[in-house]
């Protein structure tokens, strides 16, 4: 148990919460056995007494003594209105603790699930880049909604079971109360004959787990594919898709009968054991022991309640194994989640800056490396540049040469192996990592529409303070303005994700604006004009040269097609992770072998 209350505390549940519960389970049996035991002295008081009570019952039952004791401490007179008021009375306060462990159960689970969801979150957000490397969305999502849940309710299946113990233990006590010679011969037989399904339980477990396992794979292999409808069909795969899906599927479908046909096996031996040892234990009572035929039906009226007790003990011990997995998965994503928060933290010298940086005169990398984990090459190797103000720069390469990776670097949401950054002269370790990247503007290659808001507040992501008037700038710096006006409605027009119905160019143009609106020094942007036709593309450049006037920027740009950045002061040709050339289009074209014969192709 203390592995479990452990894990209770770890998931968010309190020490003191777990007593509460535990109190009122105990008070609950509690009031539940006096209720059940107050039927004996009323058949005594029918059989034997009639209506005069119990003072004059022949009766030697201890329970009848006890419930006559109970009733004199609370006041009350021993009759048979009294009897029935006072066993009613029990039997509903049993009902309301029942519900409020049951309430209490299901609120912290819902506030354990809330909370870690915002933990799994908060850390996914804020982890070192290389966990993403390693890490996909698909997994994550799999963990915090199919998951989660499951552990959270694993962890809560100890307290379930203690609940269950706690109401076996007061029947036991109850039925020793009544005959302790007949009480430890039951628990003898009922121990034989619950070791005898016990092959099926541990198999159920098993089966269990793997069950438990293929519905996370299931579940990883829908949101894969799903996102990539459009690849699927494309690739003609379609069908294989389906038939691997179906086979996840099948698997899982025969595990799921194995365990309920081992469920069905169980139930249909242990319960005709326990109806046995019920007819057995009237025989001994009222053959050998010579019971009162009132004791012996209140006897077996409580051991037959005591068969389900047994036997959600049995399936409660099953669900629990069976929980081990999805809690030991969202331990193992927490845990390394942690440390990569903890490490990213570790990076960030959470200093002020010297003086704030409003204009970036230069960037300049020196002997800069970088190289992912576990990995043996170097992504980055021997960057040596200098980016200057109102400059606009192009970084092209064939696919895998660094560029992404020179970005982040540059960005400062990945921090060199080996080298230094300065800006302004100053050397980035000098700052604060989180401030450094409040410097940047960032427009990914594919847009990120969110889905269910307005075009404004699509601009205004991450600048929610942001006035109209500002928001409307930065849309016409951008090249927006003049289609959104002609919105539905306009600026409070509701975007629906990829379904927004705009093109890929005003896509790229409310990236833009949202980019623009931070006002930061430097503006990167992956591959701008890639969903782009070649008159939008035209445009969207000149816009961007247009921006660099104005404001003064630095601007980075990823492009893949050479078209993009033609008329860049300065374009890098990057290669194997390190720059190849340097220079303006007309130079490059001279000098680089592989962007003239890009050119070429255009």
């Amino acid at each position: 148990m203390i592995y479990w209350k452990k894990r209770l505390n770890y998931f968010g549940l309190s020490n003191l919460v777990i007593s509460l519960l535990i109190a009122v389970s105990m008070v609950s049996v509690t009031a539940e056995i006096i209720s059940i035991g107050m039927f004996l002295p009323l058949f005594e008081l029918i059989n034997q007494s009639g209506l005069e009570g119990l003072e004059s019952s022949s009766s030697n039952s201890e329970l009848v003594v006890y419930v006559h004791n109970f009733m004199n401490f609370i006041g009350v007179d021993v009759t048979i209105e009294m009897l029935l008021l006072v066993s009613f009375i029990l039997f509903l306060l049993r009902k309301v603790l029942l519900y409020i462990t049951t309430y209490i159960q299901i609120y912290y689970s819902g506030l354990i699930v809330k909370k870690m969801r915002g933990r799994l979150l908060d850390n996914y957000l804020n982890a070192e880049p290389s966990y993403y490397d390693t890490v996909g969305v698909g997994d994550f999502t799999n963990s915090s909604s199919v998951e989660l849940p499951s552990a959270v309710g694993g962890v809560m299946l100890p307290i379930k079971l203690i609940i269950t113990v706690i109401s076996g233990i007061g029947s036991i006590i109850f039925l020793l109360v009544m005959s302790p010679q007949l009480t430890l011969i039951s628990i003898c037989v009922v121990g034989i004959g619950i070791l005898l399904p016990s092959r099926w339980v541990k198999a159920t477990t098993n089966a269990g787990k793997k069950n438990s396992h293929y519905s996370s794979i299931i579940t990883s292999f829908l949101l894969d594919r799903l996102q990539s409808p459009r690849l699927v069909r494309l690739s003609n795969t379609a069908n294989e898709e389906k038939r691997n899906y179906l086979i996840l599927t099948e698997k899982q479908r025969k595990l799921t009968l194995t365990i309920q046909i081992l469920k069905a096996r169980i139930t249909l031996v242990l319960e005709p054991i326990i109806i046995g040892i019920s007819l057995l234990m009237f025989y001994v009572a009222l053959v050998i022991i010579k019971m009162p035929i009132s004791e012996i039906l209140l006897y077996m009226l409580v051991m037959v309640r005591i068969v389900p007790i047994i036997s959600n003990i049995l399936t409660q011990k099953q669900s629990i194994n069976r929980a081990k997995g999805p809690i030991q998965a969202i331990e193992r994503l927490i845990g390394n989640m942690d440390a990569s928060v903890i490490n990213r933290k570790e990076n960030i010298t959470n200093k002020a800056p010297a003086n704030e940086i409003n204009i970036v005169e230069k960037i300049e990398l020196e002997n800069v490396y970088y190289r992912y984990d576990n990995c043996k090459n170097n992504a980055l190797s021997h960057i040596n540049y200098i980016f200057k103000k109102s400059t606009l720069t192009g970084i092209v390469g064939t696919s895998g040469s660094g560029k992404t990776t020179f970005v982040d670097v540059i960005s400062g949401y990945r921090k060199p192996t080996l080298g230094s950054i300065f800006i302004n002269g100053i050397n980035t370790v000098e700052y604060d990592i989180e401030y450094l990247m409040s410097l940047v503007s960032y427009v990914p290659q594919a847009p990120q529409i969110f889905n269910g808001v307005t075009v404004s507040e699509h601009i205004k992501y991450g600048m929610q303070d942001s006035t109209k008037e500002e928001v409307i700038n930065a849309s016409k710096l951008s090249g927006a303005y003049d289609f959104i006006k002609d919105l539905p409605q306009g600026f409070d027009t509701i975007l629906h994700g990829d379904s927004s119905g705009l093109s890929g160019g005003q896509k790229q143009r409310l990236d833009l604006s949202r980019a623009l609106l931070r006002d930061t020094p430097i503006l990167i942007m992956d591959e701008p004009t890639g969903n782009l036709d070649l008159i939008s593309e035209k445009e969207l450049m000149l816009n961007i040269k247009n921006i660099r006037k104005v404001t003064g920027k630095i601007i980075i740009i990823i492009a893949h097609r050479i078209n993009t950045i033609m008329d860049a002061d300065q374009i890098i040709v990057l290669e194997n992770g390190g720059i190849k050339d340097v220079g303006t289009h007309s130079e490059l074209i001279l000098k680089n072998s592989w962007y003239k014969e890009a050119v070429s192709r255009l």
